[in-house]
């Protein structure tokens, strides 16, 4: 019993370590309760970012993703509660100005389901960038796959799978998200 509570006091305390690290390199970030942040040297924050409750940020670091993997999230951003962004094995880059609704989930990698193999620690993945520009919104639920990228003034309606890329000021939705109507900016 005491070796579990020595383990759990390590784990908080390195992540205590960590968040304090992330806030003096990023200070006018504002930063929710519960927010984890895994391999935090690789997350890059523009000014002003705000980074709601129980958000997840994982910018990989592990063996099964070959160490590798980065989240970047540019100015004036907005990462509302529950969403989790995925960066192993390949890299999130996210623009200025992203209004991220809660519970979205953004993953720059997957298993192969093509090449299943019956111990599933081993399945091989798939690792490929995504890239989100400036002046997006995603709705509530929405969820990315690797290799996307949403271009500039986009909209990802409530509740979409987004697996293919999105054109500029685009609105686009469902599962899969398909294409609705270009959007009319001034």
């Amino acid at each position: 019993m005491i070796k579990l509570l020595f383990y759990h006091f390590k784990l908080y305390v390195a992540a205590y370590k960590a968040m304090a690290a992330v806030k003096k390199r990023f200070p006018s970030t504002v930063f929710g309760k519960r927010v984890e942040i895994y391999n935090h040297r690789k997350l890059t924050l523009g000014d002003n970012v705000s980074i709601q409750n129980n958000v997840i940020l994982h910018c990989g670091g592990a063996d099964w993703c070959n160490n590798t993997g980065s989240i970047s999230i540019g100015s004036q951003s907005v990462i509302s509660p529950n969403a989790v962004f995925w960066g192993c094995g390949a890299n999130i880059t996210i623009g200025k100005n992203f209004d991220c609704a809660p519970g979205v989930k953004v993953f720059a990698s997957r298993t192969k389901h093509e090449a299943v193999i019956a111990y599933p620690a081993l399945n091989p993945h798939v690792f490929e960038d995504i890239v989100i520009g400036d002046n997006v919104i995603c709705f509530a639920n929405v969820v990315i796959g690797p290799g996307v990228t949403i271009g500039d003034g986009a909209v990802i309606g409530a509740n979409s799978l987004v697996l293919e890329d999105v054109p500029a000021n685009a609105l686009v939705g469902g599962s899969p998200a398909k294409f609705i109507r270009n959007l009319l900016r001034e």
